[in-house]
């Protein structure tokens, strides 16, 4: 990765932080600096605690130039997560923001380093560079081994795919998740962009989760960014703000959105309000992005053509992938060096575009025997910008029931309009005849959401199966 960045023009703005910029010459030094350090001081392997910083990108990309396993920890993982990823691991030392009473400064940031003593064998296929966690549907986060040419070989293709030119890039995701490490870091750079970094509280955030949009908004508004990564949920609170009146800069050219399925309404209106929006589709063990719609080619309701380095079938509906295969999971051998991903996502091609149809695992059985994917009209219900939270049960029963958090000052005869307009697109057997609104969202603290947002749909289902039964019978 070093010598890709120094092919650049080193004079040429590679990162902009809250309060200055670096050419494409003081970053490679910078990560020279760090790369002789952790070989001076015989680091194995590190383990990664902190938000977005300059400091985060430069021992990334340090870790990458030496071929250095590095396991980037989510902030929004739990004390006891993180403590699971950094053993899992056998990490031999931890980078963080602050300092212990057995740290060190790392030279040339402002972070420091701790050597735990972790040393020892760890079950680990051969070539892993990275190790993402994602914390998933259980409270155990499941580590996805990947090497350095996994995680390039997709920042390769979408620099291909998107074809911009020295794109300035302003990253809102943590980049401890794959997608902006890969879509936000090392594509924009491989093709002499520039990464802006926004400190959490300034952009709105605390860990991976939105507590002041008003900050999002100002940090995208006031920004010359040509592209953006969104999650569904971040595209909703634009659309909301745009009919809203806020205006999104004039500079933007792929606002690049994924990470679940969105309803082509939501999609249609992020277009309407003036935001170039093109779905994709990734996951960890495809070393994250696999398809993506292009602004010259773009679909409101597909995730776009499958990018160059990968092919996909459809096996009894579900998407399976060939081509840069992760190298497998951590501890796990066998799952090591499998040809295929088999992604567990519903899928179908339409021509050369892929179309998401829900996760195979959250399928509902209605007690008429029909398969119903609940993102479906989970993804409904998303699009109408009127709850913060949607979520639908009724395995077993012979109706669906709707769980809805609205948004302040929504009224109860709006909802029931709502509900009715989106059953006219819905067959009989998928209709929401039903709803329970929550007097307070579903949160992780319940044990209803993972640490990243996530339904916990059994622990749901189990919540509420008696009141939707009730509702139903």
């Amino acid at each position: 990765m070093l010598n890709v960045l120094k092919n650049h023009i080193q004079s040429n703005i590679a990162v902009i932080t809250d309060k200055q910029s670096f050419d494409y010459l003081t970053l490679n030094e910078k990560i020279e600096v760090v790369c002789d350090f952790l070989q001076m001081e015989g680091v194995e392997r590190i383990a990664l605690c902190a938000s977005n910083s300059l400091d985060w990108l430069v021992v990334d990309l340090a870790a990458m130039s030496s071929n250095l396993l590095i396991v980037p920890v989510p902030d929004f993982f739990s004390e006891e997560q993180k403590q699971h990823v950094i053993y899992s691991c056998k990490v031999s030392h931890v980078i963080s923001e602050m300092p212990t009473a057995d740290s060190k400064p790392l030279v040339g940031t402002g972070l420091f380093i701790n050597e735990v003593g972790y040393h020892g064998d760890v079950a680990i296929p051969e070539g892993t560079q990275k190790v993402t966690f994602t914390s998933g549907s259980t409270g155990t986060p499941k580590g996805v081994c990947l090497s350095r040419d996994n995680q390039l070989t997709v920042a390769k293709s979408l620099v291909d795919v998107i074809g911009l030119s020295n794109p300035k890039h302003l990253s809102l995701l943590p980049f401890s998740t794959l997608l902006e490490n890969i879509a936000g870091i090392y594509a924009p750079l491989l093709c002499g962009g520039t990464v802006k970094i926004i400190c959490d509280s300034k952009r709105g955030f605390s860990g991976s989760r939105l507590v002041d949009m008003q900050a999002l908004l100002t940090t995208i508004g006031q920004s010359d960014a040509h592209t953006l990564n969104l999650v569904p949920e971040l595209l909703k609170v634009l659309v909301i703000a745009c009919k809203q009146g806020w205006q999104p800069p004039q500079s933007l050219k792929l606002v690049a959105v994924g990470g679940g399925k969105v309803d082509k309404a939501l999609v249609a209106a992020a277009r309407e309000c003036g935001l170039p929006v093109c779905q994709g589709y990734g996951l960890s063990e495809a070393s994250s992005v696999v398809a993506l719609n292009t602004l010259e080619d773009n679909s409101d309701s597909s995730v776009g053509k499958l990018l160059p380095h990968v092919t996909g079938t459809i096996e009894n509906g579900e998407l399976v992938l060939k081509g840069n295969a992760f190298l497998g999971y951590l501890g796990e051998p066998n799952s090591w060096y499998q040809d295929t991903v088999h992604t567990g996502d519903l899928a179908e091609f339409k021509g050369d575009k892929l179309y998401l149809n829900g996760r195979a695992k959250n399928l509902i059985i209605n007690s008429l025997g029909r398969n119903i994917s609940p993102e479906w009209p989970e993804s409904l219900l998303d699009a109408t910008g009127l709850f913060s939270q949607a979520v639908v049960i009724g395995d077993g029963l012979s109706q669906l029931v709707a769980l809805l958090m609205p948004l302040k000052g929504v009224a109860n005869d709006h909802i029931a309009a709502s509900l009715a307009h989106i059953n006219q697109a819905l067959p009989d057997y998928a209709k929401l005849n039903h709803f329970i609104l929550l007097d307070a969202p579903l949160s992780y603290e319940q044990g209803m959401l993972t640490e990243n947002g996530r339904f916990k749909r059994a622990a749901i289902n189990q919540t509420f199966l008696r009141q939707a039964s009730s509702l139903v019978a």
